[in-house]
């Protein structure tokens, strides 16, 4: 049973590459995607034969959702994830005024250093995704805090 395991296995990895020797790099993502798919579901079968079927399930899934390009598509947003929310955060930042930051954070005129700290450490442990709270207004006070504490 491993043999034909190891036997598919490499034809797929040689089909694979030549075929990816060949294409652009959005088609050898599709590519890759549809080998993966094939991949989960031939494991799937053969877990399923054994008994397994919560597994199979699982790798079933994963073959269509693969095949389908969502799981590709998730995976390629999990690998950016972090990149796109700190351009988002820099330029959030630069677009807010000096007087929505007061706002955001419940000051008046020219508070000292440890008057934003203070208020900004009170209002997060309100509105804290941790506690319950909404990640963008926690990501609205960061900015704040930093706005006022460059001046």
């Amino acid at each position: 049973m491993h043999i034909v395991l190891i036997i598919l296995g490499v034809i797929i990895l040689y089909f694979a590459i030549s075929k990816y020797l060949n294409k652009k790099p959005d088609q050898f993502n599709d590519i890759f995607r549809k080998v993966l798919a094939v991949v989960f579901g031939v494991f799937g079968f053969f877990i399923l034969v054994k008994g397994n079927i919560a597994v199979a399930v699982v790798l079933g899934t994963a073959a269509v959702l693969s095949w389908q390009g969502t799981l590709w598509t998730y995976l390629q947003s999990k690998a950016e994830g972090p990149k796109v929310g700190q351009a988002n955060a820099t330029s959030a930042t630069e677009n807010m005024t000096r007087d929505e930051a007061l706002e955001i954070l419940e000051l008046i005129g020219k508070p000292t250093d440890e008057e934003i700290r203070t208020a900004h450490h009170r209002l997060m442990m309100k509105i804290h995704p941790d506690q319950g709270g909404s990640g963008y207004f926690a990501a609205k006070l960061n900015q704040a805090k930093d706005l006022l504490l460059k001046e």
